[in-house]
């Protein structure tokens, strides 16, 4: 689970510390670890419909693959996600991308599709 807050005078003041504390009733006598590590925002609703409505709508037109396979291809090529053996074996999910892991991702697909498939994808806000 993951728990957001602010560090004020050393001290972390969560956003909804109700929510933790039922969490941490479940996890009552067990050992458990903490991880601190600075926020990012992740992708945006303007991101993900552009992501939807532009680069996949797009490429999808161009290649005749469907919306969702041309995201699944898109995940699997630029976000992998590999085994231990070393096998790929997911493409990362965009959901939890950061805003600027979002916009990396966007201009490398917009690279790609201009380089190896002569498709144009139109920026953000053109």
């Amino acid at each position: 689970m993951i728990f957001v807050g602010t560090v004020n005078k050393g001290k972390i003041e969560y956003d909804l510390p109700a929510n933790l504390n039922r969490w941490l009733m479940t996890l009552e006598g067990k050992r458990v670890s903490v991880e601190v590590k600075k926020f990012y925002k992740t992708r945006t609703t303007e991101q993900n419909s552009y992501w939807w409505g532009v680069v996949v709508d797009t490429l999808s037109k161009h290649t005749g693959f469907e919306s969702d396979e041309m995201h699944d291809w898109l995940k699997l090529e630029f976000l992998p996600v590999y085994s231990s053996d070393g096998k790929m074996k997911s493409g990362r999910s965009t959901t939890r991308l950061t805003t600027l892991e979002f916009v990396d991702l966007i201009e490398r697909v917009q690279r790609w599709a201009a380089q190896d498939l002569q498709c144009y994808i139109p920026d953000p806000n053109e």
